[in-house]
């Protein structure tokens, strides 16, 4: 019986395998593509892949200091004007260092202003009864000299007496000549050399609160140009390194629209050769659309290629030439700052006859 069994198996299998044989040839099911491929429209042309930019580029907007992020005044989509202000780091401790470099300044004026008011009137009247009373003593001193000379004649005073009234009467004029040069002193009022430290003092003030007004100033991170905001990555309350790899703020005039093609060194030689070469890019994705570029440059450094579009020919190993293309046309959907596209420029007829 299982002898009988393995028998008919075989011949099933074998039915199986030439059926199987037989309908092999048939061709595969079509199956339709997702959307239409981008193809060259020119008889004879260079393909490359491309990203749309600003005019002038984009801006990467960083700032130069470290610091908490206090005030973020745009939004993305936002028009800006050259100058205007984008975002504002914390000045707390700039703002303190400031407040006492202010109040130095006042000191310093106050100081000048002290200089310059006097002799204060109240001081002179003390000083010139002073020197009243000194010339009063003098005075004395010289009459009693005066009459120890006349009792030395009849030796009513002793000689050593008549010397001491005479040192009496010498420091009594001492201390007129300092009463006399404390009051001229006084009536004179400042010292100037005392005048122009003071106004260097005042000066090297002023010029603490300018350093620190500027260093305040640079806080504040200011448009460098006119433009819109791209795209915003910070936020009130973040802490910004200077050194981010990620910009705060990205700047660009959409005003005119650019496409940057990488063309590939062995192909730049036929656009080169094309004095005013036709050039058309082409969306990418469900909606695809054309649009019609102008040559605007060819940029005169190539570079190894950096910048991949994730397509399966893509090289790494080849260098490539950046070609600026201006937008003539935008299509109905629009263009994205940064958006990918294929492009196709139309290669010279000279090298195509070759």
């Amino acid at each position: 019986m299982v002898r009988w069994i393995t028998i008919v198996v075989a011949v099933l299998g074998l039915a199986v395998g030439i059926w199987a044989v037989s309908t092999a040839d048939k061709p595969p099911i079509d199956v339709p593509l997702a959307r239409e491929a981008s193809v060259n429209p020119f008889e004879s042309g260079v393909a490359a892949l491309g990203t749309v930019e600003p005019a002038e580029r984009e801006v990467a907007i960083g700032s130069p200091e470290a610091g908490l992020v206090a005030e973020v005044l745009v939004h993305v989509g936002d028009t800006v004007k050259a100058g205007g202000a984008l975002l504002r780091l914390d000045s707390r401790l700039i703002d303190a260092d400031l407040t006492r470099a202010r109040a130095a300044v006042k000191s310093g004026e106050a100081e000048i202003a002290r200089w310059r008011a006097l002799p204060r009137a109240e001081d002179l009247p003390p000083l010139e009864a002073e020197v009243e009373r000194a010339m009063a003593l003098v005075k004395d001193r010289a009459d009693a000299l005066e009459r120890n000379r006349r009792a030395v004649e009849v030796g009513g005073v002793t000689r050593r007496e008549l010397e001491a009234s005479q040192q009496s009467v010498i420091e009594a004029q001492a201390l007129l000549e300092v009463a006399r040069a404390t009051l001229a002193k006084a009536r004179a009022g400042g010292w100037e050399p005392d005048l122009r430290i003071a106004e260097a003092s005042l000066e090297r003030q002023r010029a603490e609160v300018a350093a620190l007004e500027a260093l305040k100033e640079r806080l504040t991170i200011r448009a460098p140009r006119d433009g819109t905001i791209l795209r915003r990555n910070i936020e009130p309350g973040e802490r910004w390194s200077a050194d981010a790899a990620t910009p705060a703020l990205v700047l660009g005039d959409l005003s005119r629209l650019f496409v940057r093609a990488h063309v590939d060194e062995e192909d730049i030689a036929l656009i080169v050769l094309s004095k005013e070469p036709r050039a058309m890019a082409r969306t990418r994705g469900a909606a695809a659309a054309s649009v019609p570029l102008a040559l605007v440059r060819i940029e005169p450094y190539a570079r190894p290629k950096d910048q991949l579009f994730g397509n399966n020919v893509e090289r790494v190993d080849t260098r490539v030439v950046d070609v600026v293309f201006e937008v003539k046309e935008l299509p109905a959907g629009g263009l994205f700052v940064g958006q990918a596209v294929d492009v196709f420029v139309e290669a010279s007829a000279a090298r195509r006859d070759e």
